[in-house]
C-alpha cells in the first residue's frame, strides 16, 4: 500500500484499493496532502504526525470514504444548535437563535499570520481550512499538558471536538474532565485511554437532532481518528512530501 499511495497521479483517477476492492485513501484527499504535511511540521512541531490530521479531516468530513461529502472543503452541517463547515468543520453554536461561540471569528483573532487573512465569504477556500485545523489542535495542545504520546493526541482532539472547557469539576471541557479523573479512585489524569475517557459532565442524552449524546460523540472522536481511521494514512509515504514530517 506504501507504493499505491506514493502513486499521486494513478490515485486520482483510479484510486488505491484494498485486497477486498473497498477504497483506501480517498483520491480527492491526495491533492491535500502536502499543505497537511506542511501544517504536521510546522503549525504543529510534530506534536502532531501528518497522518493524525489526515484521519482527522476523513472523520469530520466522511459518511463513507465515496461518499460526496468526503474530503470536500464545501462540506456543511447545520442544525439549530450549530453550524459547521469545511475539512475541519469550523463550528459556530446557537441558543435561541443567538450566537454562542463562533470559532471562525476565533481563529481570525489567534496569532496566526495566514487566518488572520480569512474572510468569511472565503471559508471553503481548503488551505485555510487546513491551517486552521492545525491551529485549533495546536492550541489544544496546552491542555494535555503531562500527557504523552497518544494519550497526549487523543487529549488534544477531545479538546478540537468538545472544547477545552473551564477549569473546575463543574464543567465539560478536557480540564474538567481531567480535574474529574484527578478526584476519581484509580484514575489517572495523564492518561486518556480507560482513565479520562472515562470522566466528564457532558451530557450523556442525546440533544434535540443528535443521534448521539455529547459524551459518546466526544468519545467517540478521537478512538476512531487514532484507533480506526489512521491505518490508510499510516501506510502513505510522507517522506515524499515536501515538508519533513520528522
Amino acid at each position: 500500500m506504501r507504493r499505491c499511495a506514493r502513486l499521486v497521479a494513478v490515485a486520482a483517477t483510479a484510486g488505491c484499493l484494498t485486497a477486498a476492492g473497498e477504497p483506501q485513501i480517498p483520491p480527492q484527499a491526495l491533492q491535500y496532502f502536502p499543505h497537511i504535511s506542511e501544517d504536521a511540521a510546522d503549525t504543529l512541531r510534530h506534536d502532531f504526525r501528518p497522518e493524525m490530521l489526515a484521519s482527522q479531516v476523513e472523520q469530520e468530513s466522511c459518511i463513507t470514504l465515496t461518499h460526496s461529502r468526503c474530503w470536500n472543503p464545501e462540506v456543511e452541517f447545520k442544525t439549530a444548535r450549530e453550524y459547521g463547515f469545511g475539512l475541519g468543520q469550523i463550528t459556530i453554536t446557537y441558543k435561541n437563535g443567538r450566537e454562542v461561540t463562533n470559532r471562525f471569528k476565533e481563529l481570525q483573532k489567534d496569532h496566526d499570520p495566514m487566518l488572520a487573512q480569512w474572510r468569511w465569504d472565503d471559508r471553503f477556500n481548503p488551505r485555510y481550512q487546513l491551517r486552521a485545523l492545525a491551529v485549533v489542535d495546536r492550541d489544544c495542545l496546552p491542555y494535555a499538558l503531562g500527557a504523552t504520546g497518544e494519550d497526549k493526541a487523543a487529549m488534544a482532539l477531545a479538546c478540537y471536538n468538545g472544547g477545552p472547557g473551564k477549569k473546575s469539576k463543574s464543567g465539560a471541557g478536557l480540564q474538567a474532565d481531567r480535574i474529574i479523573c484527578r478526584a476519581t479512585a484509580n484514575c489517572d489524569p495523564n492518561r486518556w485511554w480507560g482513565n479520562v475517557e472515562n470522566t466528564s459532565n457532558k451530557a450523556r442524552v442525546p440533544k434535540v437532532g443528535y443521534k448521539q449524546s455529547f459524551f459518546a460523540i466526544n468519545r467517540e472522536y478521537p478512538r476512531r481518528i487514532l484507533r480506526e481511521r489512521i491505518a490508510k494514512y499510516r501506510a502513505y509515504d510522507w517522506n515524499s512530501m515536501p515538508w519533513s514530517v520528522g
